[in-house]
């Protein structure tokens, strides 16, 4: 926006002058110059801005460890980690969504894994790593896909007829990113979390999208246990049906079953990466 209205007062100014010399042909030649100049000023600032958007230079490994941990979103200063991470792992962390909200991929998005070592050019904002694992899933993995949404099982989170056992939550006991949730397939620790958050924590654990009906505002503290047992036949879910008993009994709240539009990738074109 600046260099555009930069090179638009370049050009009227000329203009003037010329024109109070009676100099028509002279003004025109300005105009069109300082027209040229602010097209590439812009063309310039744009390929700038993009470039904070895109990764400086990224490594793709594949890995055949057969190891079952991963991890999708490592940030480490100027530099971006994924290991051991599946093409459906990095669509969830490049694109925020869960699993159950992907569609159209092959099989070996799910099986394959890969690691990846990038590096973000000089002024990137860090927290901006999401656009920039987009663009490289598009160059690399040749990645087309698009949103719409689709009718499909949701649960709404409700408060119980007994009422909430939440605790209010206390931001002052917040250094840096201590506060949060922390989850393990029998366990979800909150501080200083909303009902929005959770809800979207519990869709991950439920393999299925959770909608916070609970109206409750503000953030509270909470730890949620279940007992281990076998888990729900849901895509990315790590839970187990008994999460249902304890959400009422520790938490206060309820799910309630029903149909709603889900917001779904949809996966038109993906390739195997040529790695490094």
């Amino acid at each position: 926006m600046h260099a555009t209205g930069a090179c638009s007062d370049r050009s009227r100014a000329p203009g003037n002058r010329a024109n109070r010399n009676g100099s028509a042909s002279v003004s025109s030649l300005v105009k069109v110059s300082s027209i040229l100049l602010c097209a590439v000023m812009v063309t310039a600032g744009a390929r700038a801005q993009n470039a904070l958007h895109e990764f400086e230079v990224a490594s793709i490994k594949q890995n055949r460890s057969g190891s079952l941990n991963s991890s999708s979103n490592r940030i480490a200063g100027e530099r971006f980690h994924a290991n051991n991470a599946s093409l459906v792992s990095l669509l969830r962390a490049a694109y925020s969504v869960q699993e159950f909200q992907i569609v159209g991929y092959p099989a070996w998005a799910e099986i394959d894994r890969f690691d990846i070592d990038a590096k973000m050019a000089a002024g990137a904002n860090a927290r901006e790593w999401p656009l920039m694992l987009q663009k490289l899933l598009g160059e690399r993995f040749k990645l087309e896909l698009h949103r719409e949404e689709r009718q499909a099982a949701i649960f709404t989170l409700l408060v119980t007829n007994g009422g909430q056992k939440l605790k209010p939550g206390d931001p002052s006991n917040c250094t840096g990113s201590s506060c949060g949730l922390n989850a393990t397939p029998t366990e979800i620790v909150g501080e200083n979390v909303t009902m929005a958050q959770l809800a979207a924590r519990l869709s991950r654990s439920l393999g299925t999208h959770v909608v916070d009906g609970t109206s409750l505002t503000g953030t509270f503290d909470f730890k949620l246990t279940w007992p281990s047992d076998d888990r729900f036949d849901g895509r990315g879910a790590s839970a187990n049906p008994a999460i249902f008993t304890a959400i009422q009994e520790q938490l206060g709240l309820r799910l309630q079953a029903g149909r709603g539009s889900v917001e779904t990738l949809v996966v038109d074109r993906v390739e195997r990466p040529v790695v490094d």
